[in-house]
């Protein structure tokens, strides 16, 4: 009676896992579908062609700076050529904290536009699986292999997003 009450309880957990669902998702094919996901790429490219060029011109004053001091350098006293040597190391250090913190705005705005669209979209995902009775949804992407009987939902989650199928997908921006 022990070995019969003690094999049913480690084959329920067996039982358990048999009823649950497993699917798997690709965000990413979903979030580049949307329409929301290429208006933030082109809000976050416009900054960065703004970032590009605050920074271009800065390296261009830069060079300007660098080519007048080696044209005069040596007609330049000792102390004359040390405060440029120093000018110039300064503009470079501030050239290169600029391009740092541009960068990092450009992290935080891209952070700051996709929250909302990747809430959405899991949104989306949970109320896929709800309604299909999956237990667990996983990321396609992340998964070393797939079994054939494997549930797919990114088709479905499109759906419940409007996003037809062959829609364009939006680029995503490079930083």
């Amino acid at each position: 009676m022990r070995k019969l009450l003690m094999s049913l309880l480690l084959a329920l957990p067996l039982t358990v896992m048999a009823q649950q669902k497993i699917a798997v998702v690709n965000s990413q094919e979903v979030m580049q579908a949307l329409p929301d996901t290429k208006a933030a790429d082109e809000v976050l490219q416009k900054l960065g062609k703004e970032s590009e060029a605050d920074i271009k011109q800065m390296s261009d004053d830069l060079d300007k700076m660098v080519k007048a001091f080696v044209e005069e350098r040596d007609k330049l006293s000792e102390v004359s050529r040390k405060i440029r040597e120093e000018d110039i190391r300064e503009k470079q250090g501030r050239i290169q904290r600029s391009y740092q913190m541009l960068q990092e705005q450009l992290r935080q705005k891209e952070s700051e536009l996709l929250a909302p669209i990747q809430a959405k979209v899991l949104a989306a995902i949970k109320k896929v699986a709800d309604s299909q009775g999956i237990t667990y949804v996983m990321e396609s992407g992340l998964m070393l292999t797939m079994g054939a009987d494997a549930i797919d939902i990114t088709a479905k989650v499109k759906a419940e997003l409007g996003i037809k199928e062959g829609a364009p997908a939006a680029t995503t921006a490079k930083k």
